[in-house]
């Protein structure tokens, strides 16, 4: 009875292992794809910002021609 017992546990945790590797793998996956989506995200963050900057730049240009211009 002990015996049986004791294989039906080892089955047990045989097959709870391999549900722990493939839920790791999967678990590792999106990890990843977070990453990817995370950097994506500071770039375009970045991106915007740069946009953003060079654009007061330009306005800032004009502005000072026309104002060079009245004076």
């Amino acid at each position: 009875m002990i015996q049986e017992l004791h294989e039906e546990i080892d089955n047990w945790r045989a097959e709870y292992i391999h549900l722990g590797r493939e839920l790791g793998e999967i678990i590792n996956e999106q990890q990843n794809i977070i990453l990817k989506l995370q950097n994506a995200n500071r770039r375009i963050k970045r991106e915007n910002w740069n946009l953003k900057k060079t654009k007061g730049r330009k306005k800032m240009k004009k502005e000072r021609s026309i104002l060079t211009t009245i004076l």
